[in-house]
This record gives C-alpha cells, structure tokens and sequence, in this order.
C-alpha cells in the first residue's frame, strides 16, 4: 500500500513539472534538501521508498519545489 501511495505521488509531481519547452524559460525547480537548481524532479524510488539522489537520503514526501 505505501509502495502504491509512493508512486501515486511521485506521478502526480512529475505530471505537474511538465513544462512546455521555450529556449529562454528555466524549469524553476530547487531541490529543498540540497538546494540546487534541477532541471526536472531528482526525486526516484528505491527499494519501494522515495528517495533523493542528490542528497542520496530517503525521503516521505518529494522534495522538488517550484522556484517563484
């Protein structure tokens, strides 16, 4: 059940970072445990876990944040 859940909401942040491609505009991504500009969420599973390779933790929620 958590692995489900884990993936429910790993979908919806990727589906929502989906950003149409134009050769000026950013992604506006931040890592919030690193603090890094990314171009697309570095969020993964692992082991049926979220996990962030940047800061190579596991994670309850995605760690991803719009800049704005």
């Amino acid at each position: 059940m958590i692995r489900f859940i884990s993936i429910a909401v790993l979908s919806l942040v990727l589906a929502g970072s989906v950003t149409p491609w134009s050769g000026e505009s950013k992604s506006g991504l931040i890592c919030t445990l690193t603090g890094k500009e990314i171009r697309a969420c570095c969020c993964q599973l692992k082991d049926g876990q979220l996990y962030c390779p940047l800061a190579n933790k596991t994670i309850q929620t995605c760690c991803c944040k719009s800049e704005g």
